[in-house]
């Protein structure tokens, strides 16, 4: 600061009223989808809360360590999983374990 600065205060705008309801949800609106949705861009945005600090630190790293985006890294984990549900199903054994253990059975959707 000079000697010719002043301090000065500017207030802020009024906060918006309280929201019903816990106040651990998340509305997100899209202002800019396409005309037909998400769908037919292909992409969609999505949000993750209350990961544990350890799994998402280790996903960012597995993602940067890979040059990939979180995008790109969680279609390959995706990819993943699916083609270990197809050996579970297939018969693989050790697959089958593994899946069950992570909670992964095969579910409809």
């Amino acid at each position: 600061m000079s000697e010719h600065d002043e301090p000065f205060h500017v207030p802020l705008p009024p906060l918006p009223p309280p929201m019903p309801g816990p106040h651990d949800r998340v509305l997100y609106i899209r202002a800019d989808a396409p005309p037909g949705g998400e769908a037919e861009r292909g992409t969609e945005d999505i949000l993750m809360r209350r990961v544990p600090a350890e799994t998402a630190q280790r996903f960012r790293a597995a993602a940067g360590g890979r040059a990939m985006t979180h995008a790109q890294f969680l279609v390959a984990l995706v990819a993943l999983h699916q083609r270990l549900r197809e050996l579970a199903d297939a018969g693989n054994e050790d697959a089958k374990r593994e899946l069950e253990a992570l909670g992964l059975t095969t579910v409809t959707v």
